[in-house]
Formats: C-alpha cells, sequence, structure tokens
C-alpha cells in the first residue's frame, strides 16, 4: 500500500513539472473595477424602466430642456464608454488609488493616467458600503482633448439608478472660453 501512494506521488509530481510552463500569478496583481459594467448594467435597467428622459442644456447661449428619445440619450451615453477603460489599456496605463471619505462615508476609488497621452485623465468611483452588500453610487470621470488650438476638456458623472452630467468646457489659445452642460434625467424625483 505504501508503494502505491509513492508512485502516485511521484507521477502527481511529474505531471506538475510538465506543467511549469503555466506562468505565476503576480502576488499584487490589479483588480480595479468595472466602470463600463456598472455603466452598462444601470443603462438595462433604464431601458427597462421605459420611462421619460429629461435633457437639461445650459450654454453660453441659452438654456433648455426637452424629453428625448432614446437615440439621443445613447449618444450622451456614448461619451462614457472609452477606449482607455478597456481593462487591457486601463490596467497599463492607469493607478489606483483608494481612501475612506469619512464625511461621504464613501469609499472613493480613484484611477489616474500615467500619462497625458490619453484622452481619459481620471475616474473616480464612489462606492457605499455596507455589511451586506456594496452599492456603486457614482462614477467621475475627467476626459481632455486638443482640437486644433482649442482644448476641449469633459467632466462627466455617472449617479446611478438617477441622472448623467457632462460639462464641457472649451479654451481657446487667444483666451476665449465657453462651457456647456448637459444632464440627462431618468429619475422623475429630479427633473425639477
Amino acid at each position: 500500500m505504501k508503494n502505491l501512494w509513492i508512485i502516485f506521488l511521484m507521477a502527481g509530481s511529474i505531471v506538475a513539472c510538465k506543467n511549469s510552463s503555466v506562468k505565476p500569478v503576480p502576488e499584487q496583481a490589479k483588480s480595479y473595477l468595472p466602470v463600463t459594467d456598472f455603466i452598462r448594467e444601470d443603462i438595462k435597467k433604464i431601458d427597462s424602466f421605459g420611462g421619460g428622459i429629461l435633457l437639461k442644456t445650459s450654454g453660453p447661449v441659452k438654456n433648455d430642456s426637452a424629453f428625448i428619445q432614446h437615440r439621443q440619450f445613447q449618444l450622451l451615453v456614448s461619451e462614457f464608454f472609452l477606449p482607455e477603460l478597456d481593462s487591457a489599456i486601463f490596467y497599463n496605463q492607469f493607478t489606483e488609488t483608494s481612501l475612506m471619505d469619512e464625511t461621504t462615508q464613501m469609499l472613493n476609488f480613484i484611477y489616474t493616467a500615467d500619462s497625458n497621452k490619453t484622452a481619459l485623465r481620471k475616474v473616480i468611483v464612489y462606492v457605499s458600503p455596507s455589511l451586506t452588500t456594496d452599492k456603486v453610487h457614482r462614477i467621475y470621470m475627467e476626459k481632455e482633448n486638443r482640437i486644433g488650438d482649442t482644448i476641449v476638456s469633459q467632466k462627466l458623472t455617472w449617479k446611478m439608478r438617477q441622472y448623467l452630467i457632462i460639462a464641457e468646457i472649451k479654451e481657446t489659445r487667444n483666451g476665449f472660453n465657453s462651457t456647456r452642460i448637459r444632464k440627462a434625467i431618468w429619475d422623475p424625483q429630479h427633473y425639477a
């Protein structure tokens, strides 16, 4: 019986040695939060709700508000789906820090771009911790692009189950500034 166990252990170790080409998982492997998955999940809830989506726009010339169609909403939502959020790019080009904000009682996961080469510069995921299930409360992003001599900065906020905000600031080399803010609201309690 002893000999049978020894043979079994030796065979197992030989098989394990042949599979040594499998790379070990690094001790501190990155596991960033799936930002786009959180937004997609909220969009599914919005689509199933089927209620009205109110778009409020304020800009340098006029302020306006109107209910929008699903297609217009999808165009606004596309601003939040950036190639930099693809996991391979995100892991390699962003650094995570986290903190507990005592004032808001939320965990903040802050992702900062390692260089200025990406349009996406910062992502903050606000999480409400609980003993049962942590809930994503809000997602905030900062983007910056250069179009000709104009720098276009965007501040994007996705408030789960309630609304999104896209604040866009355009600055030219001559000092001309313009700001446009769009807020799409799907929770009727926030229409006012």
